[in-house]
């Protein structure tokens, strides 16, 4: 059997640099953050941190790692995210997901990591213990365990799987999160000691990567030059409010104004299906573009460049990449009153602000951005301006680093290891 520090020599451009002083498996078995994991582990490598990246293939791009120069983990199985039948394919990947499990536990016996950073488990979002065994049994095996929690639980549950959240938030040596509202609701809510917890900022997947002006990306996608387009851009999940911003949506048209709402990206098809007979239902065919299906890399700057407006109606949430991808193209946003909304973003300065729910509220926002020109070049110069406290992924790569050292190092303090990107 390969040894890890075999794989990482073979399979990283980065690893020809044989005294490398921190040796981490990045874990995410399922690839649901793939952008995430790319950019974080590239970012890593920059700070000689010798990675594996332990995911499989994208199954919307398969060929994405490849593209970035990122070699994963060729000891896991990866068949299943090639099938294009849906159900087939999550039936296979989730029996893949498991069997990787339980190889990388053995395999952990022949040759160890320093360090295993895990970014994401499948079964805790179902409620299913079944993954606090194996961060047991790494943990019984001296490998510090390291977990980002990227949602403190999952948004739809309504608190109903707490208890699991509770024990592997128990089982990790550190927890990292992308906001102080976070860290809070771990110390609340779970009990957890804040010095376990590190808030390090969810840096932009995407920054600016288009040079074209307004115009030109309109033309090429095909957008008319002459509306106020307003942009909602990402995964699309029940808890991110389409059903709401389509209510507003239909007050906002009533008013006759020259605007059009892309809505695009993919998710659940019985949600898109729904989102559909709610735009026909209503009415709102004219005015409302659905883009449901993967944004690829490459077009997905050009919408950013093609909008006027962003919103992000969100009903919760405690992190968000599409806010932080967002934000680098610097267009004036209507956001939700969440936590994490509200640590980087400014109410008057950089956004307007809603209650989630609140129809006729969110229509009225988007109204007067739609109308007022001058108010949307206010708003996007002020997040111009805010553009060097934005984290960058150089920053965060190094606070990650600090929270991996911290763990061969326990003796420092909680101030040493302080907090960035936070308001």
């Amino acid at each position: 059997m390969q040894s890890f520090e075999e794989l990482d020599t073979k399979t990283t451009p980065c690893s020809k640099t044989l005294n490398l002083r921190l040796h981490v498996y990045m874990l995410e078995l399922w690839s649901l953050i793939p952008y995430y994991m790319a950019r974080l582990c590239t970012s890593l490598r920059e700070k000689d941190v010798r990675v594996t990246v332990g995911t499989v293939g994208y199954h919307l791009d398969r060929k994405f790692f490849r593209r970035g120069g990122i070699s994963l983990d060729p000891l896991l199985l990866d068949i299943g995210g090639g099938i294009s039948s849906r159900l087939l394919r999550r039936i296979v990947k989730s029996l893949e997901y498991c069997l990787n499990l339980l190889f990388l536990s053995l395999r952990l016996l022949v040759s160890r990591p320093d360090l295993i950073h895990i970014q994401y488990l499948l079964f805790l979002e179902l409620g299913i213990p079944l993954e606090i065994w194996f961060v047991r049994w790494v943990r019984f095996l001296r490998i510090p365990v390291v977990y980002t929690v990227h949602n403190v639980t999952r948004q739809d549950t309504g608190g109903k799987y707490d208890a699991v959240y509770q024990r592997t938030y128990n089982a990790a040596d550190a927890l990292i999160c992308h906001g102080t509202e976070a860290r809070n609701e771990l110390i609340r809510k779970f009990g957890i000691s804040e010095g376990r917890i590190w808030v390090i900022p969810h840096g932009p997947l995407f920054e600016k990567q288009t040079e074209l002006s307004q115009e030109r990306a309109r033309e090429k996608l095909g957008i008319p030059r002459d509306e106020v387009l307003v942009l909602n851009l990402g995964v699309i999940s029940r808890y991110k409010g389409i059903p709401y911003l389509l209510d507003s949506w239909k007050h906002v048209q009533a008013k006759g104004l020259k605007c059009r709402l892309i809505i695009a990206g993919t998710g659940d098809p019985a949600l898109l299906s729904e989102i559909r007979d709610q735009v026909e239902k209503n009415g709102l065919s004219a005015s409302v573009e659905l883009r449901l299906r993967f944004i690829a890399v490459d077009e997905l700057p050009l919408l950013y460049q093609c909008s006027d407006i962003l919103v992000y109606p969100y009903r919760e949430g405690t992190t968000s990449g599409a806010l932080l991808t967002g934000l680098s193209y610097e267009k004036p946003i209507v956001a939700t009153r969440l936590p994490f909304f509200q640590e980087n973003l400014r109410e008057g300065e950089t956004a307007l602000f809603v209650d989630y729910g609140d129809v006729e509220g969110l229509a009225h926002s988007l109204t007067d951005l739609i109308c007022d020109p001058q108010k949307r070049g206010s708003l996007a110069m002020n997040l111009v301006g805010q553009r060097q406290s934005r984290a960058e992924w150089a920053n965060i790569a190094a606070a990650t680093l600090n929270c991996y050292r911290s763990l061969r190092d326990p003796s420092g303090s909680v101030e040493d290891r302080g907090l960035i990107g936070s308001r």
